[in-house]
């Protein structure tokens, strides 16, 4: 064998065993389904289910039915709800859900379908990241009053979280419906 025999023998012997890794595989895209069903309406009922307790006479919190485990509770769902909704704001792109998944509300009249929805996104991402923003300010009051033990502000602030989910459910899943609960916000 000659010397270049010698060098190649090796360096292809070397060469063979050195296994290509395979690409690891991106990690399916979060989407705005997931992070509503699993972290944003898990957490908001949770959080009025709690608050819902403790309602008092004049029909705000009563800090005499609330515990520190409340307290602290509320504060943990109104934060998980805030990170849930600046979750939803850094979506790019905003992938309503996955192919063949049903939304809520979907096939029932007046609901829509996840593309109907999505349609909804791409003719306005930035109005639904705002929604979103919204959203989280909000929870993140809601939580900051929840950890100063603050019925009189914690009260009216999880009162009106209702009406800052549906600013954005009347945008995006039932505009057909937003003139008409317009109406009742504002009689005048």
């Amino acid at each position: 064998m000659n010397k270049l025999g010698l060098l190649l023998v090796p360096a292809l012997a070397l060469s063979a065993c050195a296994k290509e890794e395979p690409a690891e595989e991106a990690a399916p895209q979060l989407t705005f389904h997931e992070v509503m069903k699993d972290e944003v309406d898990k957490n908001a009922d949770e959080l009025w289910d709690i608050s819902n307790s403790a309602i008092g006479d004049a029909a705000g919190i009563n800090p005499d039915k609330m515990t520190d485990a409340s307290w602290t509770a509320i504060a943990d769902r109104a934060a998980a709800v805030q990170a849930a909704a600046l979750k939803i704001a850094a979506m790019d792109p905003i992938v309503v859900a996955p192919p063949g998944v049903k939304i809520s509300d979907e096939g029932l009249p007046g609901g829509h379908t996840a593309a109907m929805v999505q349609e909804r996104f791409d003719q306005n991402p930035q109005t639904l990241r705002d929604l979103a923003n919204a959203l989280a300010r909000h929870t993140g009051d809601i939580a900051t009053a929840a950890r100063a033990h603050d019925a009189a502000t914690v009260g009216p602030l999880i009162d009106a979280l209702d009406g800052v989910c549906e600013d954005c459910h009347l945008e995006y899943w039932y505009p057909d419906q937003k003139a008409l609960v317009e109406q009742f916000r504002d009689p005048t």
